[in-house]
């Protein structure tokens, strides 16, 4: 996502890329909305899961980093022994 559009049309500016380069386009939020009345974050018919059920590996690593200076902050990390 480039840029939240706050004009009532209630999307965002996107870029696109495909083999020959990247295109910007103004397109409408995902409806989806739980669990924990989260909203989705992606675009509508996006191809993947919601935003929730995506996991971002450098944003879950830097979270781990995190957790083991700061456990009081990320309490869902405490039993988590993967490295």
């Amino acid at each position: 996502m480039l840029d939240d559009v706050d004009n009532g049309f209630g999307g965002a500016v996107w870029a696109r890329w495909n083999e020959t380069g990247v295109r910007t386009v103004l397109l409408s939020w995902c409806p989806a909305g739980p669990p924990e009345d989260r909203a989705c974050g992606l675009f509508m018919d996006h191809g993947s899961g919601h935003g929730w059920e995506v996991i971002d590996p450098t944003t879950e690593a830097i979270r781990r980093e995190l957790a083991k200076q700061y456990p009081d902050h990320f309490p869902e990390y405490i039993d988590d022994d993967r490295d």
